[in-house]
């Protein structure tokens, strides 16, 4: 497990969402769908207390503090008093993660087409969806690939990166996602979406950062 728990608060992060609320809350159900349908979890993960029920309780607690918090400011204390909060920790750059991005083509073997999910990032070709590795419709900027063994699959994570010299963006993510390429735990994939703009977008995207998992205490 690349994860280790946060115990002195001045390493824990200002929860500042820098992305979109309902594509975020999106995410966060699909998770929680996962969680509820799924029966077995690796026990590494349940070793510290990252079973499919506390993730449930987690995903739960965790919407309900986001709907009701008014700046990111009460949703940092909510988060502070309600959950342990675990930093990523891989051995590369120096316990940073890096960050990149991937996406699909509109007419991709990864991709499925139906009449009945209507839902893109950039409300263009609102019938393509990608179903990550727990079943269910990736959503662009708020879901994650990482390497199978490192992370919890469906697990709530929290990512600070730099975009362009020193500006910072941060932002909620779920992971969604497993990709056979990341063999290391300081490595994590952003999905982007489906089409030109999103690839275009996924290949600009690769930058250093911290990234963070949120379990309820």
């Amino acid at each position: 497990v690349s994860l280790s728990e946060i115990t002195d608060p001045n390493q824990i992060p200002d929860f500042k969402d820098d992305y979109g609320r309902t594509e975020l809350l999106y995410a966060v159900d699909n998770s929680r769908l996962y969680f509820e349908k799924t029966n077995a979890y690796p026990d590494s993960f349940k070793s510290i207390g990252f079973t499919p029920e506390k993730q449930i309780e987690t995903l739960t607690l965790f919407r309900d503090g986001y709907v009701s918090s008014k700046n990111s400011q009460e949703l940092t204390e909510y988060i502070t008093k309600n959950f342990r909060i675990f930093q990523a920790t891989g051995k590369e750059h120096g316990g940073e993660v890096n960050f990149t991005g991937y996406g699909f083509p509109i007419l991709d073997k990864n991709v499925a087409h139906s009449t009945s999910l209507a839902y893109d990032w950039k409300n263009d070709w609102k019938t393509s969806v990608y179903f990550g590795a727990i079943g269910l419709p990736a959503t662009p900027m708020r879901s994650m690939a990482t390497g199978e063994d490192f992370f919890p699959l469906g697990g709530l994570a929290f990512a600070v990166v730099e975009t362009g010299g020193q500006v910072e963006k941060s932002f909620f993510v779920l992971g969604h996602d497993t990709r056979s390429a990341i063999k290391t735990a300081a490595r994590a994939d952003v999905f982007f979406g489906i089409g030109k703009d999103a690839l275009q977008e996924a290949e600009n995207f690769n930058t250093p950062g911290k990234l963070y998992y949120l379990l309820k205490r």
